[in-house]
């Protein structure tokens, strides 16, 4: 695997907007968005000697007739990174 290009702020803005549209995506592919009350996502980027680093923090309200699963909501986190993982691969790798 090839190193990351040298990112600027302007490059961790959109890397953040970015992963952040993946992820609403892939909750609303796993779970209706009609159970849903409230999605709020935390992204906090890491940036040092080369090294990105992202954790993401997933505040979801549910309906209260929902029977959404906290596993569901970890597995379309868990299939967001991978699609994370692949956009770095092709836009900020050199």
């Amino acid at each position: 695997m090839s190193k990351l290009k040298q990112l600027t702020n302007e490059d961790l803005a959109t890397i953040s907007d970015d992963f952040g549209e993946i992820l609403e995506r892939e909750v609303s592919k796993s779970i209706s968005m009609k159970e849903l009350e409230d999605l709020d996502l935390d992204i906090i980027l890491n940036y040092e000697n080369e090294q990105l680093d992202v954790d993401v923090d997933v505040g979801v309200l549910f309906d209260e007739l929902s029977e959404i699963t906290q596993n569901q909501i970890s597995q379309a986190i868990d299939e967001a990174y991978l699609k994370f993982d692949s956009y770095i691969d092709d836009n900020y790798r050199v």
